[in-house]
């Protein structure tokens, strides 16, 4: 988030408002992707809305691109994330516990990088 009220950076001779911006990426042993911000909104709106279509349409992607993600990254992890029946699809334990996890490690992150951000470039 840019800085306010004395938060303007000097760089050379000019000033500017800067800002931090983190992402967060969980890989395997192997450097295989088992979560980033795409997989997690993909899951998260799996969790918000119950269906794997409607949340394809919240998260403005085809569903055969959303089933695509959800499977590879279930064969990453090796364990299913999603379970779908005929009321529609809902996380798993593991599913939600990653989403949890990862919702609480990518907040953190953003709050060490803009504490950081803002010791080493507003003095």
């Amino acid at each position: 988030m840019p800085l306010r009220a004395g938060g303007v950076c000097p760089i050379g001779f000019r000033t500017m408002i800067l800002k931090a911006k983190t992402s967060v990426w969980l890989e395997n042993e192997r450097g295989q992707t088992i979560m980033d911000p795409e997989i997690y909104q993909i899951l998260k709106a799996i969790y918000l809305v119950g269906s794997m279509s409607k949340a394809a349409e919240k998260v403005r992607k085809q569903f055969r691109r959303v089933w695509g993600i959800v499977k590879e990254t279930e064969a990453v992890y090796g364990r299913p994330l999603v379970e779908t029946g005929p009321n529609g699809s809902r996380l798993t334990e593991e599913g939600y516990r990653l989403l949890v996890k990862y919702e609480e490690l990518a907040k953190t992150c953003k709050r060490s990088a803009n504490t950081k951000f803002r010791k080493i470039f507003y003095f």
